[in-house]
């Protein structure tokens, strides 16, 4: 099986270059972004962050995306041995998802994760952009993959690295070390040894970035920094709907800082924390109201990508699908050749929320508490942290889509079936002896 799962994963592979072959490179605004900053590093002959990429800027961004951006820029004059390493990270996260599936299941729920995610429309196009959702999930993967099927301190060296780089991508792997520590607590295993391990080097990563990052800007500064400049807006915000064409920084509010361009972004950073912190002590059932809305929001589509097969990307602002979700059956026929494909990939995401829901029924019903706990951690809790600190943009839930492809493909196998046999039944793994 596991020939096969290579078979389609070299398939996949090969597909995704095609696409950015035929299609080109994505511009996006925070691609755009990502390169603007590589530059302006590039110009201080220092990695990101350097002395004038925070200055003028409000926040420290994803810093492991736009160090990447700037190597390329600096060996190859060009993104693409970015965009090249996104498809093959894309490629490799398919694999591992058919990987955890066998672990967790068995091999045939495996394949069919394999062939969800792979036929999924919207996982066609993100290797085009400047993205740091492939590479941080893609690491932050292996990392799981290996604390959950080995406890060779070899295999959880590597894990601890993988996960610091996730972070130091886009801060996301510590809700993945979390769920398996809650995962393997239930289990009642005794390996808080291998946690304080794993956590040791990735602290050393992260302490090795920092210092590096002191040196240069007299900051210690390891992963992006954005929450703060989010939640400002969450402090004024009267919709909770994801927008991007409204004043960044409003006269009046406490986004707005006078003399921001002449801060650099720790500064700006620190006076929104102490804003937001303040507010948030007079306004927390405000706040709190706002946490269903973005849920919502947040889940409520996934078709960013879609606009990779747009026929001019040339302006990053307006390289994005809609639909007409409130008169789709009136306004069917008036779709454009790009419209239909993202409703395509909409009807498929909503479908695999479907199976996502039944197959947590299919486990709990069962009391299969091992394989639920793990996804179901990650998807409620991740989602509930992700929400809770920021705004609900349907692209924050990447993270979570491998395990609701995971728990989709567990209930598309039901079907058919009285049973769904677990790998625990037929050959125990790690966590779960």
């Amino acid at each position: 099986m596991q020939n096969r799962y290579r078979q389609i994963t070299i398939g996949y592979l090969i597909f995704l270059l095609l696409v950015l072959l035929f299609f080109g490179y994505t511009p996006t605004n925070d691609g755009e972004g990502y390169i603007e900053l590589a530059r302006k590093a590039m110009g201080d002959g220092m990695l990101y962050p350097s002395p004038s990429s925070i200055r003028g800027y409000p926040f420290v961004w994803n810093i492991g995306e736009i160090c990447m951006v700037e190597g390329a820029l600096l060996l190859f004059h060009t993104v693409i041995p970015v965009l090249i390493l996104n498809c093959l990270l894309k490629a490799l996260t398919a694999y591992l998802i058919a990987l955890t599936a066998r672990q967790l299941f068995n091999e045939r729920i495996g394949l069919i994760a394999l062939l969800l995610f792979v036929a999924y429309p919207n996982n066609w196009g993100d290797s085009t952009m400047l993205v740091t959702e492939i590479p941080a999930i893609a690491m932050a993967l292996i990392g799981i993959y290996l604390i959950l099927t080995d406890e060779r301190k070899s295999r959880w060296l590597i894990a601890g690295l993988l996960f610091a780089i996730s972070s130091w991508i886009r801060p996301l792997s510590l809700i993945y070390i979390g769920s398996a520590f809650l995962c393997h607590l239930i289990r009642k295993r005794q390996i808080l040894r291998n946690y304080l391990f794993l956590a040791a080097i990735y602290l050393a990563f992260t302490v090795v970035v920092g210092l590096g990052s002191k040196s240069r800007t007299g900051y210690f500064l390891y992963q992006t920094d954005t929450m703060w400049f989010n939640m400002a807006e969450a402090t004024y915000e009267t919709s909770t709907k994801p927008h991007y064409d409204s004043d960044m920084y409003p006269k009046g509010t406490i986004r707005y800082i006078a003399d921001r361009e002449h801060k650099d972004a720790v500064e700006c950073t620190a006076i929104w924390r102490s804003r937001c912190l303040e507010w948030l002590k007079g306004h927390p059932v405000q706040y709190l109201k706002k946490v269903p809305g973005r849920l919502f929001w947040m889940y409520f589509s996934d078709i960013d990508n879609i606009s990779a097969f747009k026929a001019d990307k040339r302006l990053p602002a307006e390289n994005y699908v809609t639909l007409p979700y409130t008169h789709l059956v009136s306004e069917i026929n008036t779709l454009t050749g790009i419209q239909y494909l993202a409703l395509i990939s909409w009807i498929y995401y909503i479908a695999l929320l479907c199976g996502c829901l039944l197959g947590m029924a299919i486990l709990l019903r069962g009391r299969q508490w091992q394989p639920f706990f793990l996804p179901a951690m990650i998807i409620i809790g991740g989602s509930l942290a992700i929400v809770l600190a920021t705004h609900g943009e349907p692209r924050f839930k990447d993270p979570f889509m491998p395990w609701i492809i995971l728990l989709a493909a567990l209930s598309l196998s039901k079907i058919g079936k009285q049973k769904i046999m677990t790998r625990k039944e037929s050959s125990p793994t790690y966590l779960q002896r």
